[in-house]
């Protein structure tokens, strides 16, 4: 350490003088200091603002000794002030060096894809903006007393969600939100029969043959908040009536008489699994309908209890599988007394053992014990346990002589007084025998204890007295490899990784208990379990398994090595500390503790976790051995050359470009890392490379040490090359090497030779959602995912060719999608028009959509800078002036030509010069001319036509000319034959189409197989132009040279139209209509447009417009191939390379741009309303039912021949829809017929269980049971059926079911409300529920009906 004067300089960048580095120091001033050293730089006064500086240069001498100089911005950054005297001291680079770094971001996406290439390992991401799921248990023990003499609910919603929504407001989190209670209610029933037959299927029986159904109350659903202290008030009120709407919601539907008398479990018994799996049934969907504003899902169940469940032993390997695959941080938070023993703790539900004590304990929870700060005023000591109640005194002796009888077989009562050694027997049994093989165990250091041996002082006579166990029981449990006596049971043979068998899977037992007389007497119960003791789990061997390692980067280590767990409190000293804190983690990472497990210790709140959730690390270190993957996997590969694959498209013009070998590499990493693969770092390469990325460059020699080449199903590498660069990527127990030598890339697979069999668990549940009052009977899935079956070949296939279309992205491809609909601004007020005026608005709804598709979506321009207006706009400007204009050439529909929007191929490509092209201006100069140009006629030539044409309509332009120079738009040359020339649409479209025919014009493709004009946004221009110099005829070029597939892949292209009617009297006239005719011609039109609007077209997107990323990332654009002002416009947006970043950026200037041609931009989910028949639809949402007045209804269509009734009812659901500016919308995956409606501020969506056509009513989802509320008589008993709980109208053998089906649309999130815009008539927070109850009203109200039908 030396003292040193500090002088500051302004760093010179360009290096035309003064100093080029932060720090300028002399090697003569501290003698032995070199370049690389790290430096520690701080005044005396002031030792808490030190800085740390690497020495990138040295000065031989300085003008001033014992002086160093400092950047400016860099001693302002550290309060480093100059003239004064600082100490400088060389500090050793490895006692300042990091081990882990945490990064902490909110409001963003950030993908896995994108935390990798930040190229650094030892960073922990967490998030502020995460997907949260809180789960309130809300079991018997909420409404227990504690020794404080609080309800376990208030220490539960005043104490630790009061605590946790404070952090959160402190640290400035903005997570989304779902606060969901729970609770499971049993039902004092002998059988099934005393059950109502309608109830029979929605019960459930558990493995004692008790009856129960699960409920769950969803309070609060992806909402965001700034102050969740509000919502604690909410549940107080909750909690009031919960008890009464659960316990009594069957006796209230069924009756009172016939149901059986209910009530709530307690904690232990309780759905805690269950709600676990609905919880990831939406996580394992985070690539569908994906937030671009959060990153991160944590999943939280808070309980009453101490953490031990009673649980399906099926149920809990499916969900151990689906949380360790999907890398899901769940937390278990407990308000009750923390036990004496370990937890969290699961007993397995055994139906063939019912005495049998069968326990896991699962790593794969984060457990957490919330205590208060209270204190009893007459002791500090505060009880672990809660006393049974006392038992009479006859159940006391009847007690005595059973545990007798399990003790001593045979002996009198009057024998339990005898010396007993309980200790000894303890540690017989859970001590494993010495000579069982351990070779894929970590050694275990065990210290003498009382409770591990047999005390010396213990005689012969006493030991012969102690309860003997089967002889080679436990060395047949303790170890998979030691051979087996009997047979497994194949159900559970079959259920468990190997991280599970044998050390991690508990049993645990004690001497007098059931267990032991099963042992004693059944010794065929479970071979491959070893008993393990819960007062002691540090002793359990653990095995080092991929799922175990999944999260092992988290966690900082010690300079002692042991790992850091601030999540204990203990009453000990602080080195018990460290290691019984280690032992918490070891559960979840595999380290085995070397210290017994002490009772005092307790566990405190992992408030980091609940408040800013951790995402999954990107690398892990597990990697099996070379005999494991002989033994346990089959490999297979194969090899791609990127030069070969893409030999055809090097030379293809457009946006998509193929990639090249070394992108390709880095890309196959990129998208395993985004699928939810790891690196793995093996710790003998990265001991000394810990701070690098694993990608790394390695030799044949380095590779045999990871993999024995000597093993038959591995190819040998004494014969090759050097790999250049070598990855290992995992996922559960599925691992992949991907190899790049040369211009090939290899990649090697590991799938498990015995893989998981397909579980699938369904689950029947009760649901009640924030709008209503009332449970719905729904039904879900739960089943693990496949991964082995992920086709990689066609995945890196797609990657490697840039996107083409020969390796589409499929639904298997978990590809990444956002639904967006586009909604006219102006739609909601043109129903309440009076009279209504259709036309002008949709002319400028189609002038509108023209220019976002030109500009923004197609991002092409004008070849032309003259000032265009829109034919809408001249056609006023005609009318405001009173007379008749000439125009000399048409101009577009655009108000104005804006600055061009796209971006040449390659970030230094010079920008299209309008100003020096040659080929269209040069060509097509105005001439100045004193006569009108002639009017065109239906008769008028077509080579007249076509030159007129040539000298008016503005032509169209986009980088790397893959335009001809005289491209227009067919909807721009319609209006100028209309608005100019007096054509009607009709005869304009066909005067273009003999255009088309007799090849003035072509699409601008270049095709000859385009033989119809589409009047639209469709892109055609002039086969030939005339050349005065030249005084012939040439042929115009095409960039696309005719190939239209390619360009229907470059463009996008949509036909205009007029469907759907949109006069709300002409609906009603309608169905008033006595003409049949009339009726049928309404109903074969709406089957039509239905139809036109259900054909969609794919499109490449270059997502990256502003240029800001390293690497080439695009997208696909899935959009209808019609548009109409009348129905919202649906596109979704596909991607896989790309990051969320780039996405945001481009919707989001696809919000603002849609604003300014008059359009809201909403999102919308993939399946809005939750009807799909997969199963694992998000299940705390379902669309609620909206019924019709049926006597109003059915009075006006007795009127009618009851042949009608259906057309007829079809029509009125369509005019109500329209009347509350609800919109027709026409998805991908729309089913035949299905009519769905979206809102016109894009706030919720109805749909009609009906449709127009005989026998087409829409059959939604078995998910639903039923929908009828509580206490109505129009409940139905059987899954699928298509009524809903709506009533009905049945005529004719048709039972057509009245009323709607209604959603919110939950992805509106604020950023996407434009609040600002007067026309979007967006409204407030309450929006949704005041829609639903506005339709809801009117629907059921008489009047407003009958008034309605006289319009």
């Amino acid at each position: 350490m030396k003292l040193m004067k500090l002088f500051t300089h302004q760093m010179n960048i360009s290096g035309g003088g003064g100093f080029t580095q932060d720090l300028v120091i002399s090697s003569k001033d501290i003698p032995g200091l070199k370049v690389g050293d790290v430096v520690e730089i701080y005044h005396p006064e002031d030792e808490y603002s030190r800085l740390l500086i690497q020495v990138t240069s040295l000065k031989e001498e300085l003008q001033h000794r014992d002086a160093l100089s400092l950047d400016q911005a860099v001693a302002s950054t550290f309060q480093l002030r100059a003239l004064l005297q600082v100490y400088v001291k060389a500090i050793n680079p490895s006692d300042i060096s990091l081990d882990l770094v945490e990064l902490t971001f909110k409001d963003q996406y950030v993908g896995r894809s994108e935390m990798w290439r930040l190229n650094q390992n030892l960073i922990v991401f967490r998030s502020a903006s995460s997907m949260v799921y809180l789960f309130i248990q809300m079991s018997s023990e909420m409404w227990n007393f504690d020794v404080f003499g609080d309800l376990y609910f208030e220490r539960a919603v005043d104490g630790f969600l009061g605590d946790l929504f404070t952090r959160w407001k402190k640290e400035g989190c903005n997570h989304e939100v779902t606060i969901v209670l729970f609770s499971r209610t049993y039902y004092e029933a002998a059988s099934i029969d005393a059950f109502p037959s309608e109830m029979r299927s929605k019960v459930t029986a558990d493995f004692r043959g008790r009856f129960y159904e699960d409920y769950y109350r969803v309070l609060v659903h992806n909402e965001r908040s700034d102050d969740w202290h509000k919502m604690l008030t909410q549940l107080r009120i909750a909690f009031n009536s919960y008890p009464e709407e659960v316990l009594e919601a069957s006796h209230k539907k069924y009756g009172q008489q016939n149901v059986p008398k209910a009530y709530n479990s307690s904690a232990s018994h309780g759905n805690f699994l269950e709600v676990l799996n609905m919880s990831l049934n939406v996580f394992e969907k985070h690539y569908m309908d994906r937030s671009l504003d959060r990153t991160g899902q944590l999943s939280v169940v808070l309980t009453p209890g101490v953490g031990i469940f009673e649980v399906s032993r099926e149920l809990t390997s499916i969900t151990k599988q689906r949380i360790i695959d999907c890398g899901i941080g769940s937390d278990l938070v407990c308000v009750g007394e923390q036990p004496l023993h370990a937890v969290p703790l699961l007993r397995f539900q055994n139906k063939d053992m019912l005495d049998t004590d069968d326990y896991n304990i699962p790593h794969w929870l984060n457990l957490s014990f919330y205590t208060t700060n209270k204190k009893l005023g007459y002791s500090n000591f505060v009880p672990r346990l809660r006393l049974p109640v006392s038992p009479s005194t006859k159940d006391s002796i009847r007690l005595m002589k059973s545990q007798s009888e399990r003790i001593h077989p045979g002996c009198e009562t009057g024998s339990l007084n005898q010396l007993f050694d309980y200790d000894a027997y303890d540690a017989q049994v859970f001590t494993l025998p010495t000579h069982v093989q351990r070779q894929n165990f970590k050694p275990v250091t065990r210290k003498e204890s009382r409770n591990t041996s047999v005390p010396p002082e213990v005689n012969p006579e006493q030991k012969k007295s102690i309860p003997t166990r089967p002889v080679g029981l436990v060395d047949y449990l303790s170890t998979s490899h030691a051979p087996t006596l009997f047979q497994p049971r194949k159900e559970f043979g079959k259920n468990y990784d190997s991280d599970d068998t044998p050390g991690s899977r508990t049993v645990i037992g004690s001497e007098g208990s059931p267990l032991e007389r099963q042992l004693a007497y059944r010794p065929k119960s479970r071979p491959g379990r070893a008993l393990i003791n819960p007062f002691d789990p540090s002793r359990v061997p653990v095995k080092h398994t991929s799922g175990r390692r999944r999260w092992i980067h988290i966690y900082p280590r010690q300079p002692d090595g042991t790992t850091l767990d601030l999540g204990f409190k203990v009453a000990l000293d602080s080195e018990s500390y460290k290691k019984l804190a280690d032992y918490r983690v070891q559960l979840r990472s595999t380290k085995v503790a070397d210290e017994p497990f002490s009772p005092a210790l307790t566990t405190g709140v992992d408030w980091k976790s609940l408040t800013t959730p951790a995402c999954l690390p990107i690398t892990t270190d597990y990697f099996p051995d070379s005999a494991s993957l002989q033994k346990d996997y089959v490999v297979s590969d194969y090899t791609i050359s990127p030069d070969d694959v893409n030999v055809d498209d090097y030379n293809r013009k457009g946006s998509r470009r193929p990639l090249e070998t070394s992108q390709v590499y880095r890309e196959f990493i990129s998208q395993r890392l985004a699928q939810g693969f790891q690196l793995i770092v093996l710790p003998a390469l990265s001991k000394s490379s810990a701070r690098h990325i694993s990608v790394r460059e390695k030799s044949a020699d380095s590779i045999k040490k990871v993999v024995n080449p000597s093993s038959s199903f591995i190819r040998s590498l004494s014969h090759v090359d050097p790999p250049t660069k070598e990855s290992l990527l995992s996922i559960g127990r599925i691992f992949h090497k991907i190899t790049l030598l040369g211009s090939a890339i290899t990649v090697t697979g590991y799938k498990p030779r015995h893989p998981y069999d397909g579980r699938k668990f369904s689950y029947i549940y009760n649901l009640r959602t924030p709008y209503i009052k009332y449970y719905q009977c729904l039904r879900t899935d739960f089943y693990t995912e496949k991964l082995q079956h992920f086709n990689w070949n066609h995945m890196d296939h797609y990657i490697c060719t840039g996107g083409s279309p020969d390796y589409a992205l499929t639904e298997s491809s978990k590809y990444w999608r956002l639904r967006m609909c586009f909604l006219p601004l102006d739609y909601s007020k043109r129903f309440r028009q009076d009279p209504p005026s259709p036309s002008a608005n949709e002319d400028r709804t189609f002038d509108g959509f023209t220019k976002f598709l030109e500009n923004t979506v197609n991002r092409m321009r004008h070849s032309s800078k003259k000032k265009i207006h829109s034919p809408l706009e001249r056609t006023m400007s005609t009318i405001q002036k009173g007379e008749k204009t000439t125009r000399t050439r048409v101009h577009s529909v655009r108000g104005r030509v804006e600055k061009s929007s796209f971006r040449p191929e390659g970030r230094n490509s010079p920008s299209l010069d309008l100003e020096s092209s040659t080929s269209s201006d040069s060509l097509y100069q105005e001439k100045p001319s004193s006569e009108p140009p002639k009017k065109i006629t239906a008769d008028s030539p077509l080579s007249e036509v076509a030159d007129i044409l040539k000298c008016s309509l503005p032509f169209l332009e986009k980088f790397e000319d893959l335009l001809p120079p005289t491209t227009f738009l067919s909807y721009e040359a319609i209006h100028y034959l209309v608005e100019d020339h007096g054509l009607s649409r009709a005869c304009a479209g066909e005067l273009l189409q003999k255009l088309l025919s007799e090849g003035y014009i072509i699409h601008a493709s270049g095709s000859k197989t385009v033989l119809h004009f589409v009047p639209g946004f469709h892109l055609y221009c002039f086969s030939k132009i005339s050349s005065p110099a030249r005084g012939k005829e040439e042929a115009i070029g095409t960039g696309m040279a005719g190939d239209y597939p390619a360009f229907e892949e470059e463009f996008v292209e949509v036909n205009y139209d007029r469907y759907f009617e949109n006069d709300l009297c002409q609906l009603i006239n309608c169905f008033k209509a006595d003409d049949e005719e009339i009726l049928i011609d309404a109903s074969k039109k709406y089957r039509n447009d239905l139809h036109k609007l259900s054909v969609f077209k794919e499109a490449y997107i270059d997502v990256d417009v502003t240029g800001r990323s390293d690497r080439k990332e695009w997208g696909h654009l899935l959009y209808p191939s019609y548009f109409t002002p009348n129905a919202s416009f649906v596109a979704v947006l596909k991607w896989v390379e790309a990051t969320g970043v780039v996405i945001f950026d481009l919707v989001l200037g696809w919000v603002r741009k849609a604003q300014i041609n008059g359009f809201l931009l909403v999102p919308m989910p993939m399946d809005p309303l939750f009807i799909g028949n997969s199963g694992r639809c998000d299940p705390f949402r379902a669309p609620l039912t909206i019924p019709m007045n049926v006597k109003v209804i059915e009075e006006c269509l007795e009127k009618f021949p009851a042949s009608h009734w259906l057309h007829r009812l079809w029509l009125l659901h369509d005019a109500v829809a329209r009347r509350f500016s609800y919109i027709p919308s026409i998805f991908e995956n729309t089913r035949r017929f299905q009519v769905q409606y979206v809102h016109a501020t894009g706030y919720s969506f109805l749909v009609m269980p009906i449709a127009p056509e005989k026998d087409s009513t829409v059959s939604i989802s078995n998910r639903l049971s039923y929908f009828s509320k509580v206490g109505s008589s129009n409940a139905d008993s059987n899954f699928g059926s298509s009524d809903y709980g709506l009533p009905l109208i049945e005529k004719n053998g048709l039972r057509m079911p009245c009323g709607f089906l209604w959603v919110a649309n939950y992805l509106l999130t604020k950023k996407w409300k434009v609040s600002q815009t007067k026309e979007s008539q967006i409204v407030d927070e309450n929006a949704h529920s005041k829609c639903f109850q506005d339709l809801t009203r009117f629907c059921q109200d008489e009047t407003f009906l009958r008034d309605f039908f006289r319009l």
